[in-house]
């Protein structure tokens, strides 16, 4: 194993269109001391070359893409100068967010990589 590994990624599988004020994808990893230096976290959505949220230590968070005003740049999911920023909070997730979510975690020395898919849904009623 390298100094930097993803223990979980953490996806939601199934949403209800409209029922959650919020949704968290969070992206676990182990650092080791040396790999600290360049630490870049990504996350991108369906494949696409550009990253939909890019975190660097002591920057702050950017949204982008199809997640651009979507996420709240300002939650940590830890206290770790290294890890606070690494997950996505999106802000009442609707059906045009369903898809893969991978998660690359990059130093000067090594990238990471694991994805999770997400469906949001919307129940039809019968008339």
């Amino acid at each position: 194993m390298t100094g930097l590994h993803i223990n979980e990624i953490d996806v939601p599988k199934v949403i209800k269109n409209g029922t959650v004020e919020f949704v968290t994808l969070d992206c676990d990893y182990t650092l080791e001391e040396n790999e600290k230096p360049g630490l870049v976290v990504k996350w991108y959505f369906n494949n696409q070359d550009s990253p939909v949220y890019q975190w660097i230590p002591n920057q702050r968070p950017q949204d982008l893409g199809i997640l651009r005003g979507k996420l709240n740049l300002d939650f940590r999911v830890s206290e770790d100068t290294y890890k606070m920023y690494r997950a996505l909070r999106i802000k009442e997730p609707h059906t045009d967010l369903s898809g893969k979510y991978l998660c690359q975690v990059s130093t000067l020395f090594n990238n990471a990589y694991k994805s999770g898919t997400m469906l949001v849904y919307c129940e039809f009623t019968q008339l």
